[in-house]
């Protein structure tokens, strides 16, 4: 994320890596994000126009945010609950990013590795449930006054049981039958019941890889996920559906006896390009003219697929996997681009009898001095003036002529492509201003 300085706001912006985002806000008008880093920093961004609109800092580091809504008369209020390097979950106000109050554990305080919030249609208490790094499940009760309220005593949770989970990555809650848990964890998943969170079900990974998350396709059947971007559908015993004279028929029994017949379709990306880290994939349930139920993926190289699930899947899909609905990437969109959309410094990376200009392979900003620095494929650094440059070439002609283009310095050392490049006094005042290391 960016800083962004306009002439009545200063905008601000991430020093850190960004940890964590969600969306702050339900209403079609308005869009907005909200992102945390590793410093304790959290933003508020306008998605329409890019703004950060507000600022807070933290002493502590969140690993999860999750967006609440709740209503209070005829207005609608929105929160953030934050988890993350710290024991308990914070309640924060979506607009002003405010701490109002915060769930403490009473029993085994620990850090939260993952959360759910269970709307209740019936009453007026919503439920929190979480799960500690060590495995304990945590439920607090969440009323619209309590909700309302401001520098209160913390909440304490409702129940706190021991189920044994480690390296959770996520809770899900089936909102077909309002009765089920789904939890994922690296090497298993399970299904427990979540009137008294008793275990219903568990299936371990698909040939060693390492669940990254999952969810309710519907009531008899759950979807997850792995690392490398496989999914897999596995259909639920009958002991796990409420509808069922079988329902809670294992409970109590041993946990590799509830294995669950091998009843599942796979997912998976056509293209097998490497990724420097694992896609994220998410289950998506809703529609305005009809219900949709869809699985969406993104990935570090830009790309995003897209699966249609199906409620009766033919048995074709059922051996063979699930044809992608839609795949699309940045660079694909970019391709098909005419005229191709110019770089900040392809009028400096000419190469002689060809139409590509010399790839960057290396950028660093450095806003302190205005200047963008670019490694390149042959060896070379390029230190141009960031916002002129971007001007200069993206809005005006002159450039073509070769007037008029910005000054700029260019430092050989390498032989081959540069890959790395830091400047020292970005990370710490420590170091002098005048050096830069690339590799």
């Amino acid at each position: 994320v960016e800083l962004e300085v306009n002439p009545r706001a200063l905008s601000f912006g991430h020093t850190a890596s960004i940890t964590c985002l969600s969306k702050a806000c339900a209403s079609s008008d308005k869009q907005y994000i909200v992102s945390a880093s590793e410093s304790g920093e959290m933003c508020l961004w306008d998605v329409n126009d890019g703004r950060c609109i507000e600022f807070t800092k933290l002493a502590c580091t969140h690993t999860g945010i999750q967006f609440y809504q709740f209503s209070v008369g005829n207005q609608r209020e929105g929160r953030l609950l934050c988890y993350g390097h710290y024991p308990e979950i914070l309640v924060v106000d979506a607009t002003s990013l405010e701490v109002l109050y915060s769930l403490v554990s009473k029993i085994s305080p620990d850090w939260i590795s993952s959360m759910s919030i269970i709307r209740s249609h019936r009453t007026q208490e919503d439920t929190v449930v979480a799960l500690s790094v060590t495995g304990i499940l945590k439920v607090w009760i969440v009323t619209s006054e309590v909700s309302g309220m401001q520098d209160t005593e913390p909440i304490f949770e409702e129940e706190s049981k021991p189920i044994y989970c480690q390296n959770c990555q996520s809770i899900s809650f089936c909102a077909f039958t309002q009765r089920s848990l789904l939890v994922v964890c690296s090497k298993y998943w399970r299904v427990f019941d979540a009137g008294d969170y008793s275990l219903l079900c568990s299936g371990p990974s698909e040939n060693g890889q390492a669940w990254t998350g999952g969810d309710f396709v519907s009531a008899d059947k759950v979807i997850i996920w792995t690392e490398n971007g496989q999914s897999y559908i596995h259909k639920l015993p009958t002991s796990c559906l409420p509808a069922s004279d079988s329902f809670r028929n294992d409970v109590g029994k041993a946990v590799e006896n509830l294995i669950p017949p091998v009843q599942h379709s796979l997912l998976d990306r056509t293209d097998k390009e490497l990724l420097i880290c694992p896609p994220v994939t998410r289950f998506f349930y809703g529609g305005r003219e009809y219900f949709h139920k869809l699985l969406i993926q993104g990935d570090s190289s830009g790309r995003l697929n897209i699966w249609n699930i199906s409620d009766t899947p033919n048995k074709q899909e059922g051996e063979e996997g699930l044809e992608m609905t839609t795949s699309i990437s940045l660079q694909e969109a970019f391709d098909k681009l005419n005229p191709c959309p110019a770089g900040i410094i392809d009028q400096l990376s000419v190469i002689p009898n060809s139409k590509e200009p010399l790839k960057v392979t290396a950028s660093v900003y450095i806003p302190e001095h205005g200047r963008l620095v670019c490694g390149r494929e042959d060896g070379s650094i390029i230190i141009v003036p960031a916002t002129q440059t971007a001007i200069v070439q993206l809005l005006q002609g002159e450039h073509m002529l070769r007037r008029g283009w910005p000054p700029h310095r260019t430092l050989r050392g390498h032989r081959n492509k540069v890959t790395c490049l830091l400047y020292p006094h970005q990370v710490s005042a420590r170091y002098d201003q005048r050096y830069l290391i690339s590799g």
